[in-house]
């Protein structure tokens, strides 16, 4: 066990423990106690993937990374045609009784991907040439899945490049530069793909007041939820904003309004520390990384899963738009669940593998 990383492994633990309490909750209030179920079957599942992947070569599986990358490329072009129209989205395969999110784990196969390129580059600072190959190798699958249209999931790809480029060394012109394209692209958003219900959430989230109970129903109802949660909550499956049904989305987005509601900040509070630590470990394996893949590999699920988890949890607090990114682990979703234990347990496998001699 000394070759795994036990604080890494101990912070999951009370993540894994309230997701399970959540959805428990929430799934009585929908009336659907099979979704609490599903979902600690899911963590499960996802904690053996962790100790697989934490037991494989994670160098072996980069030098695979362009096979896994077209594959991904390959699913997300076709899902489009073949997936059915979900929630607005065609962003789901079904498989019997199943649903499979691709995007998730393509998320997997960019961040392999970007580890491969990026880590074949032996410069202090990255040429032009490999900067504007990685931001195609990123953009591409964010852009087949905006196309979904799926915008929530196709952010959680931006910070991956963002990761690449700090960690492979861009200069700061060059940062200027991508600073001024991005600005570029979010104007060419607002006027040409974002549709009015997406627009009005971000002018909304401005003016709290534009809108109560239209688009800005679903913060109002978050904070008014983390609000009455108070020091130490109003006690598991007596929350009134969730257990009455008045938050929206509350086992998906905003899982973490209705754990603060029952919990209070004591128990939110247990959360945001136990997601700091994973966060802070997956830096730590990056700097201990024994070659500039892991370092990439380590430090991209690091900065991914921690923008994600503090965009989820600004949103629920009202600090950020309703852009529908979950909480990594707490939120409902077996895909998300198995993705993210897969990104774990290639952490773990840079870790493991971080002495030359091992």
């Amino acid at each position: 066990m000394k070759r795994f990383d036990l604080f890494l492994l101990g912070a999951l633990v009370p993540i894994i423990v309230c997701s399970h309490l959540a959805q428990s909750s929430t799934s009585r209030a929908l009336g659907q106690p099979a979704f609490a179920s599903r979902q600690l079957a899911w963590l499960l599942a996802g904690v053996v993937l962790l100790i697989l992947f934490s037991l494989a070569d994670y160098r072996i599986l980069v030098r695979f990374a362009p096979l896994f990358y077209a594959v991904a490329i390959l699913v997300l072009a076709v899902l489009p045609f073949v997936a059915p129209l979900r929630a607005g989205t065609r962003s789901w395969l079904v498989l019997g009784g199943y649903t499979i999110q691709p995007s998730e784990f393509a998320r997997v196969a960019v961040l392999l991907a970007v580890a491969a390129l990026a880590g074949r580059h032996q410069r202090e600072t990255l040429s032009a040439g490999t900067v504007a190959q990685l931001t195609a190798l990123v953009a591409v699958p964010a852009v087949l899945v905006a196309l979904q249209p799926d915008l929530g999931v196709a952010l959680t790809f931006v910070p991956i490049l963002a990761a690449a480029l700090w960690l492979g060394g861009m200069p700061w012109r060059a940062w200027l530069g991508l600073l001024a394209a991005g600005l570029a692209l979010l104007a060419a958003a607002w006027l040409w793909y974002l549709k009015p219900y997406q627009q009005e959430r971000i002018l909304t989230f401005l003016d709290p007041a534009r809108a109560p109970t239209g688009a800005g129903y679903q913060q109002r109802q978050s904070r008014i939820a983390v609000g009455s949660g108070g020091l130490t909550g109003k006690g598991l499956r007596a929350g009134t904003q969730s257990q009455l049904r008045f938050l929206p989305a509350q086992r998906t987005d905003f899982i973490f309004a209705a754990w603060a509601e029952e919990t209070g900040f004591a128990g939110a509070a247990v959360l945001v520390l136990a997601y700091a630590t994973v966060v802070l470990r997956l830096f730590v394996i990056a700097i201990a990384g024994r070659d500039r893949e892991g370092v990439l590999l380590a430090g991209g699920i690091g900065v991914v899963l921690g923008t994600q988890s503090l965009i989820n949890m600004a949103m629920v607090l009202g600090l950020a738009p309703t852009t529908g990114i979950t909480l990594p682990l707490l939120s409902y979703g077996g895909s998300s669940v198995l993705a993210t234990c897969i990104c774990l347990g290639l952490a773990q496998s840079v870790w493991r593998l971080r002495f030359a001699n091992v």
